[in-house]
């Protein structure tokens, strides 16, 4: 099929961004609560995503949004449907034309975030390679663009099962949608509206979905290097039928579904090692249409308030823009040559230099005039429009560069003299006041309203259905919405992988609660090595807010930092240490300059990335390489000295009787006593299992420890706690498994089903055990045959 395939390249990590369109963080919640998304709430169960939230700023659209992203610009289009006035140009972002006019400036001052890599279902291309189902991909001449009929037939001779599915579920989705219409029509919905829906949700929520499906797997088994793909079927059903529907929840099982088999696909992948992001890029309200409030469409009650004054008698002309499917068939229309909608739009172009265009797709739009007004004129019509027209909330900046917000009293009445009773606030001092108090972003989205006056393409008067406490209005026909300022349409979802989580959190500490799009922007580009520092996944250092109660301490067995899917990762190792914030670690197996293990220093290695003091004791010198080394190691984030580190048993004869040691540290936790740490891992065979431990209870070793200092040993022991190989330990140390109250002892071998438990921490009695967490990630399922055990501690006041 001429796909590229690269060799592989560890050190060139990938990352695979999913955007689930339109879903709140709150009807994200929802739809786990419901079961919709079982793969990914299992990836949060066990830690391998945090959850956060998205904030999409204002406005609240996919063009917005993805402009941020792909190329770190704040509000770079004004919403979905909006004017040029120098050019006269009426951009919808549906329109490939539009969406390639926007890139071009964007791309003009910004590097693209998808420069070399694959995009899908995208408004901009952001430098991919190849794009497929994007705004710009529906041009007449883009269209049949790679379009290849053989390789098609190729494809559907080598995939026939998968293409058969995609047949098979286009089937069932048809019959679904029919029912779906009948229910519809039971509850007072339009019929052809109905009607019309049938084909754009089985291609949007279906077919399309299969197939960057099919895609996205493909670029994985390629080696792609950074893939973005848009799900577009939640948002398109929660416009026709609301954001908390179950009609569009039924689309989130398909897409959770698809992430699963990205996920599977690329933890498997020979070439990269990608990390998944899944993000939605802003959420959607549940609206009621202003046309059915009001009882009149939007341009009549425009018309209205322009009635009189300077403007009376100009003409209040607006273009209705077509819906998502209705604009994915006129693109293919075009392409074929049939392109009688396009004629007939340019020949009726409004004169926009002598009438008033409004361009209001969603629940936020814009008002052109066609000449200059006063402050005070203009004051005076926003004071109509709320009055009048009955437009929850209107926006104007005067001469002097203020951005005023009028919205309605609870009377919002016409007085003797034509005066108005509104509230006339200003933004963003009275933020609160114009999107309610309980709003999650109100200081975010007042600054982020008064910027958008700083775009190009802003109106005269920019308009919104916001009103708090009420159900929010749209101006198109739509029983969801989004593009405003709502608390829910501009608070979306973040998957974020610890691995760049704690790289996120220490660049962008104002952002704790929350990431926006150029956070996304600088977090894939720092990952990728494109921001001009050394890329690194160093953890940072520990913030003075995060839990500092007690000590944590961890025992893994790392395997050399082979994975069980044969991939040689220290980075992977670091991670799941860094899961844990673990403060001293007893490591086993580590390689040093080993063949096996790519000549590389493991301990080094993991040492760079955790920030940590480290040392490195060897159980064996290789006679044909001095320098390739094989041992155990201590790693800590506290000062710490070596008080002894040497062999309890030497080599013996045998394959599986290997020379076995241990590590004796003193670390300085910061208070009045040092904390003595020993690490260790035993034999195979019973008999050495003994003699290593009757070694370690000698004057050597923990003999040699006062008792009223504090100890703590760990490590791998080959041997379950219940064995007669620790009876020796019981007067001194304590198993702490079997000390944290309501803790149910588990194992730590094999890593994928665990049976036995080979790893334990034992303590004396100066320690509480406050809590035991052993990792069960996929990233710590795959990093090593062993789980690790991480005990978090806090050591007793002297009595």
């Amino acid at each position: 099929m001429r796909l590229p395939v690269p060799p592989s390249e560890p050190a060139r990590p990938g990352i695979i961004l999913i955007q689930v369109d339109g879903l709140s963080r709150t009807q994200f919640e929802k739809a786990v609560r419901e079961g919709r998304l079982p793969f990914l709430s299992s990836l949060v169960n066990r830690r391998h995503f945090t959850l956060t939230n998205f904030y999409s700023g204002v406005p609240s659209t996919t063009p917005a949004v993805q402009g941020e992203i792909f190329y770190g610009k704040k509000s770079v289009v004004p919403g979905f449907h909006f004017l040029d006035r120098e050019t006269g140009r009426d951009f919808s972002m549906y329109d490939a034309e539009s969406a390639r006019i926007i890139e071009e400036e964007m791309a003009s001052e910004s590097e693209p975030l998808l420069e070399g890599g694959n995009g899908y279902s995208n408004v901009y291309r952001a430098g991919a390679t190849k794009t497929r189902y994007c705004s710009q991909d529906l041009a007449p001449n883009e269209f049949f663009r790679g379009i290849k009929l053989w390789r098609w037939a190729v494809l559907l001779t080598l995939h026939l099962p998968r293409m058969l599915k995609i047949c098979a579920l286009a089937f069932i989705e048809f019959f679904l949608a029919v029912f779906d219409m009948v229910r519809g029509q039971f509850k007072g919905e339009d019929t052809i509206a109905e009607l019309k829906f049938i084909p754009a949700r089985i291609a949007v929520s279906m077919v399309v979905r299969e197939l960057i499906r099919f895609r996205v797997q493909l670029d994985i088994e390629a080696g792609v290097r950074v893939i973005h793909a848009n799900f577009l079927g939640y948002d398109e059903q929660s416009h026709r039928r609301g954001p908390g529907s179950g009609f569009a929840h039924r689309t989130l099982s398909g897409i959770d579904r698809a992430i699963r088999d990205f996920h599977y696909t690329a933890s498997h992948s020979d070439i990269r090692d990608y990390e998944l992001m899944i993000y939605s890029d802003h959420g959607q309200e549940h609206t009621i249409p202003f046309e059915i409030e009001n009882g009149r469409p939007l341009i009549e009650a425009v018309e209205e308030a322009f009635s009189e004054g300077p403007l009376s008698g100009t003409e209040v002309t607006q273009r209705n823009v077509p819906i998502l499917w209705e604009n994915i068939v006129s693109g293919i229309r075009s392409s074929l040559g049939f392109n009688r909608h396009s004629e007939h739009w340019e020949q009726t172009k409004p004169d926009y230099d002598h009438q008033i265009f409004v361009a209001a797709m969603g629940p936020l739009g814009h008002i052109y005039l066609p000449g200059r007004l006063s402050d005070e004129d203009k004051i005076e019509y926003a004071k109509k429009l709320v009055c009048q027209a009955k437009i929850p909330l209107v926006m104007i900046r005067d001469s002097s560069g203020r951005v005023h917000a009028f919205k309605a009293t609870d009377d919002c009445t016409l007085y003797s003299d034509k005066v108005y009773r509104v509230q006339s606030l200003t933004l963003p001092r009275d933020g609160e006041k114009v999107l309610g108090s309980d709003h999650p972003y109100i200081t975010e989205v007042s600054e982020d309203l008064v910027g958008m006056f700083d775009c190009k393409y802003i109106g005269d008067f920019l308009i919104s259905g916001w009103r708090p406490g009420h159900q929010p209005m749209t101006f198109p026909i739509e029983n969801g919405a989004h593009a405003g300022p709502g608390s829910e349409e501009t608070r979306g979802f973040l998957l974020i992988p610890d691995r760049l989580r704690h790289w996120h959190i220490h660049h962008f500490p104002q952002t704790k609660n929350y990431v926006r799009g150029e956070g996304i922007y600088e977090i894939v580009r720092h990952y990728l090595g494109r921001d001009g520092e050394e890329r690194n996944e160093i953890v940072p250092e520990r913030d003075d807010d995060m839990e500092t109660t007690g000590i944590r301490v961890m025992t893994y067995n790392i395997h050399s930092c082979i994975g069980m899917d044969g991939k040689v990762r220290p980075e992977r190792i670091a991670r799941v240490i860094n899961h844990c914030d673990a403060d001293i670690i007893g490591v086993q197996e580590i390689d040093s300059h080993r063949e096996r293990s790519g000549r590389q220093d493991q301990s080094q290695k993991i040492a760079n990335h955790l920030r940590m003091n480290h040392v490195f004791k060897t159980m064996l010198e290789e006679k044909h390489d001095s320098r390739e080394q094989y041992g155990i190691g201590v790693f800590s984030r506290y000062p710490f000295e070596v008080v002894k580190s040497d062999l309890l048993t030497p080599a013996g004869r045998g394959r599986l009787r290997e020379a076995r040691g241990a590590i004796w540290a003193k670390v300085d936790i910061g208070g009045p006593i040092a904390v003595n740490v020993i690490n260790t891992h035993f034999g195979l065979a019973r008999s050495d299992r003994f003699r290593q431990m009757s070694q370690l209870l000698s004057d050597e070793w923990i003999g040699d420890i006062p008792e009223d200092e504090p100890l703590i040993l760990c490590g791998d022991f080959n041997t379950p706690g219940t064995s007669g190989v620790f009876r020796g330990l019981w007067p001194r140390l304590r198993d702490s498994q079997k000390l944290l109250s309501g803790h149910r002892i588990r194992p730590t071998f094999p890593v994928s089903v665990p049976l036995l438990r080979l790893d334990h921490i034992f303590i004396s009695h100066h320690f509480t055990v406050e809590e035991i967490e052993i990792p069960n990630t996929p990233t710590a399922n795959l990093a090593s045959d062993h789980r690790a055990v991480c005990v978090r501690l806090t050591l007793k006041e002297p009595t």
